[in-house]
């Protein structure tokens, strides 16, 4: 019996279709564009929306390169879709505010972190890059037992403060400054953050460093969320300059960061990627974070070098904001 085949799919069909998915495409990353908008108003809210909204937020920089692209393929059908282009500066825009600047000094205070991966063994990268950026302060994440061992050979840093764990919440205070005042505090989960204070030309400088669990649920999102603005409201109620490093396990476009400028925390670091360290700054998540409060000012800002870790390293150079 002879069979009948059904017949291909007219020409102009194929192209409609074609189309209709790229302009769909091209939509969905504007919408994502978006959500850090939609993230912030949601901020007090404890709910898994909100959750799922914070999370999508995070991916800016592949949401700016898919506009780019889809946009560019919708063009040819229809020109009209290049008004989406008008929406490139929104990682800008919707990014936490960032810390004034100043021009480059003589006497800075720079400081340094890096999430130096639970299984990574060897300093010498990390020694290394101190070396030729000599950070005055250096805070240090996923820090095993086995690495810690390293950093006590650090002759430029003789004062530290080490929380070695073989889990990934680890923490380390670097520096070539005596520290005073030291204090770990764990929260409800067992994570430990560090505070901490040093001189510096005379100038009392508060020290911070954490590194909350990731957002993995809703009540880890606000458990996140509610550790930072805590912090950014101790730092608001004191009178001494203060840093914030760590990875945050929150980007720049995060609710995390909702409120923080207005309590006197703002980024010092950039929102160039950090994590996954694979993609050298390009498209990932800038999670490692340098915050500080109102009394400084930036002079320079970086991503550091691979360190062997999955997470790039990040470094600010600070001045006081009254000598501008």
């Amino acid at each position: 019996m002879p069979t009948t085949s059904l017949p291909d799919k007219p020409k102009p069909y194929r192209s409609a279709l074609w189309a209709r998915r790229v302009y769909t495409l091209a939509l969905l990353c504007l919408f994502g564009l978006l959500l850090p908008l939609l993230s912030h108003l949601l901020a007090d809210s404890t709910g898994t929306l909100a959750w799922l909204i914070d999370l999508a937020s995070h991916w800016q920089w592949l949401f700016l390169l898919g506009l780019v692209v889809f946009t560019g393929l919708a063009y040819w059908g229809d020109k009209r879709w290049a008004v989406l282009l008008l929406a490139l500066p929104l990682p800008w825009l919707t990014a936490s505010a960032p810390a004034p600047t100043d021009e480059p000094q003589a006497a800075t205070f720079s400081v340094a972190s890096a999430n130096v991966n639970l299984h990574s063994r060897n300093t010498q990268a990390l020694a290394t890059w101190l070396a030729q950026e000599k950070p005055d302060v250096v805070v240090l994440l996923e820090v095993s037992p086995a690495y810690a061992a390293g950093l006590r050979t650090l002759r430029e840093y003789p004062f530290q403060r080490i929380v070695a764990q073989d889990s990934p919440f680890g923490i380390a205070v670097l520096s070539r400054h005596p520290l005073q005042r030291i204090a770990v505090i764990e929260d409800a989960q067992g994570i430990a953050h560090i505070e901490a204070q040093l001189q510096w030309r005379g100038l009392p400088v508060g020290i911070i460093a954490l590194h909350p669990m990731p957002p993995l649920s809703p009540h880890y999102h606000r458990v996140r969320n509610a550790k930072l603005t805590a912090l950014a409201k101790q730092a608001a109620s004191s009178a001494i300059p203060t840093v914030l490093a760590g990875d945050l396990n929150a980007t720049p476009w995060s609710s995390a960061f909702s409120g923080l400028a207005q309590l006197g925390l703002h980024r010092a670091s950039g929102l160039a990627a950090t994590w996954p360290a694979v993609l050298q700054g390009v498209l990932g998540l800038p999670i490692d974070q340098i915050l500080v409060s109102q009394h400084w000012a930036v002079v320079a800002r970086q991503v550091g070098p691979q360190l062997g870790s999955d997470h790039l390293p990040v470094l600010v150079r600070l001045v006081p904001a009254l000598e501008k």
